[in-house]
């Protein structure tokens, strides 16, 4: 009896006049994927522009220039401060010219900073520019030179 019941709850499912989905093969199953536009092989964005980075190298070529050329006489005001008191004359002319060349060296550290910018931007559109990165390691070399320089001044100083 309990198989007669099973076999007549299965024919009710069968029997209820829906329609199914065809089993017929669909347009998109025959044949080649379609196509669409082609990629553009480009980088998302443009690559840095030669005139940013013109104007880039010519202020890491400045600050270094001014630098360069403060250098000298904040090492000389800084070796007749040595062992001054801080109050002297002698102490206060070095710590100006300490703050002065500090300045310049801010200048190189913020052309350091715009270029950091500029190769974060491109990593981030998968553009990365070699002439950002060149231009990067070598001002990045340049105000690893002038921490040295400012650092052995103050050393000679005795800050």
């Amino acid at each position: 009896m309990g198989l007669s019941a099973l076999l007549a709850a299965l024919s009710a499912c069968a029997s209820g006049g829906e329609t199914y989905p065809s089993l017929a093969v669909r347009p998109f199953e025959s044949g080649a994927a379609a196509t669409g536009p082609e990629p553009d092989p480009g980088p998302i964005r443009p690559a840095t522009s030669p005139a940013r980075l013109a104007e880039l190298r010519a202020a890491a070529a400045s600050s270094a220039a001014a630098f360069a050329a403060r250098e000298p006489e904040a090492a000389r005001l800084a070796r007749a401060a040595a062992g001054q008191p801080f109050e002297s004359d002698a102490r206060a002319a070095a710590m100006v010219a300490m703050a002065d060349l500090d300045s310049k060296r801010a200048a190189t550290a913020g052309t350091l900073a715009a270029l950091d910018s500029l190769a974060a931007e491109a990593a981030t559109a998968l553009s990365a520019d070699p002439g950002v990165s060149a231009m990067q390691s070598d001002v990045a070399g340049q105000l690893a030179r002038q921490d040295a320089a400012v650092a052995r001044l103050w050393e000679i100083m005795g800050s």
